[in-house]
């Protein structure tokens, strides 16, 4: 769970955090979860073979700002996380990145959104 982007606000708005979810079973606990406490959710696309090319650098393994602005800059940014557990995600794992940058806060003032989301996931996955 991350601040990560503006584009998040763009993609699902100031009420719901954006979702990039590798598990679809993984993907709907977190929607049920959302709609349970109040801290909504809306998936994003997860496509990493659309989204990793984005991060190719000539200097570094990946620079960390994506190349085509245009190509679903939210998801882009839940793949730069899921590009560091790469190892993980090939033998299995189960991953969901909730981007929280725009209800995370309201005005100047945090909203605490996520702490509810969090505690109910725990309740309700058994991990």
């Amino acid at each position: 769970m991350a601040t990560l982007t503006g584009a998040q606000g763009v993609a699902t708005g100031v009420r719901h955090a954006a979702i990039y979810c590798n598990d679809d079973l993984l993907e709907s606990a977190f929607i049920r979860a959302g709609k349970v406490t109040g801290d909504l959710v809306h998936p994003l696309p997860y496509c990493p073979e659309f989204f990793r090319s984005e991060f190719a650098s000539k200097v570094a393994d990946m620079k960390n700002s994506v190349k085509n602005r245009s190509n679903a800059t939210s998801s882009c940014a839940g793949q730069f996380l899921g590009n560091h557990i790469s190892e993980y995600l090939e033998q299995g794992g189960k991953w969901c990145h909730v981007d929280i940058a725009f209800p995370a806060e309201d005005g100047e003032r945090a909203t605490g959104y996520g702490v509810a989301l969090l505690l109910q996931m725990l309740k309700e996955w058994h991990f």
